[in-house]
């Protein structure tokens, strides 16, 4: 187990950046078109599939990379806390301790295949 390593810190900066440009995006949509049942699905979309699907991809990204990193149980909530207060209200506050959990799983999985490749 490790706390920091330089790459991690690089991921998390990443995932900060995307979460919080899919939610800039979705707003800049919202406000150039009236119709709120697409702006409504487009950020579920975003909301449900895109931003834990990327927190998935990075966490397991960094733990095949440089293995189990505890900052994974934190970095995503951390990460969606701007974008939520932002854009969605603090009603969706419980998505990012579920994208904390699906970040931690995957950097454990991720970590496995480390392991498993260094024998």
């Amino acid at each position: 187990m490790r706390w920091t390593t330089r790459a991690t810190w690089v991921r998390i900066v990443v995932l900060a950046c995307v979460d919080m440009g899919a939610t800039g995006i979705w707003f800049g949509v919202r406000q150039m078109v009236n119709a709120d049942n697409d702006a409504q699905a487009l950020a579920l979309t975003i909301l449900f599939i895109a931003l834990p699907l990327l927190t998935i991809a990075v966490a397991a990204w960094d733990g095949v990379r440089d293995g189990f990193s505890l900052l994974w149980l934190l970095a995503p909530f951390v990460c969606f806390l701007p974008p939520m207060f932002l854009f969605f209200g603090d009603s969706a506050l419980k998505y990012g301790a579920c994208y904390a959990v699906f970040g931690l799983v995957a950097n454990v999985l991720g970590a496995l295949l480390h392991r498993s490749g260094s024998h």
